[in-house]
């Protein structure tokens, strides 16, 4: 991903090594600027940061909009007529941070006090979790509808199956979040049921909230390796709960 953008004398240019990256993944880069002027310019702050923003503020230019996590910045305070100085950088993004959505991203901002000039960045949830979606999928025929961040992780809405033992059953939203190495499950299922305590029987709709939380053998054998036997557990576990509360 490249940046480019003039602030008279300075031209400033970026470049990171990718195009997406994942939760708590690490930004890497390099930011160059260079002085076309006759004189001397402060570079003091300057340099590159992270920070997450609502989309529409930060089109629509409003102060304050973006919220830094970190920032990168030069060790020279000032550049020369005619220099050029290269500022290379890693910067973390949090382990449970937001996801790109609709409505609000991460953004890489560059350039006098690390923010002149910005790129939206596109930061997906773990592959982890996509990888337990998967398994929701394949073994229980739960759809995924979408995904966006949530405020303690990422939330995936999912279409249940039409099967006669899910027939109570209307939605799905499931929150994933690391918990330092442990991973956490949050199920919010939304069921119908009959309200036998009004004049006339009606159905209404309830919530049924699960948590589980699994240490990393619980979901991982290695490297890029899940433990599927223990995560189908896990789900089979936490849908029998509403199997159960779903049936008249």
């Amino acid at each position: 991903m490249k940046g480019v953008f003039f602030s008279k004398p300075l031209e400033w240019n970026i470049e990171t090594e990718k195009e997406s990256w994942t939760q708590g993944e690490v930004i890497k880069g390099t930011l160059k600027v260079k002085n076309h002027g006759t004189e001397a310019v402060s570079l003091k702050d300057s340099g590159a940061g992270i920070a997450f923003a609502d989309i529409k503020k930060v089109h629509a230019k409003t102060e304050g909009a973006m919220k830094f996590d970190v920032k990168a910045t030069f060790a020279e305070e000032s550049l020369a007529a005619n220099d050029t100085k290269e500022l290379t950088f890693s910067l973390t993004l949090p382990a449970n941070c937001a996801v790109t959505d609709k409505k609000a991203s991460y953004f890489l901002a560059y350039g006098k006090e690390a923010s002149e000039n910005h790129l939206m960045l596109k930061i997906e949830p773990k592959v982890l979790f996509g990888k337990v979606i998967g398994l929701l999928d394949t073994f229980q025929r739960f759809k995924l509808k979408e995904f966006k961040s949530a405020k303690s992780g990422v939330e995936y809405k999912l279409i249940p199956p039409t099967s006669r033992d899910m027939a109570k059953l209307e939605s799905l939203n499931l929150i994933f979040s690391m918990n330092g190495e442990n991973l956490q499950m949050d199920y919010d299922f939304q069921v119908r049921k009959l309200d036998t305590e009004s004049v006339t029987t009606k159905v209404s709709k309830a919530a049924v909230k699960v948590q589980k939380v699994l240490t990393p053998k619980d979901y991982s054998l290695g490297k890029d390796m899940i433990n599927q036997d223990a995560l189908l557990k896990s789900i089979e576990s936490a849908i029998a709960e509403v199997k159960l509360k779903s049936v008249f």
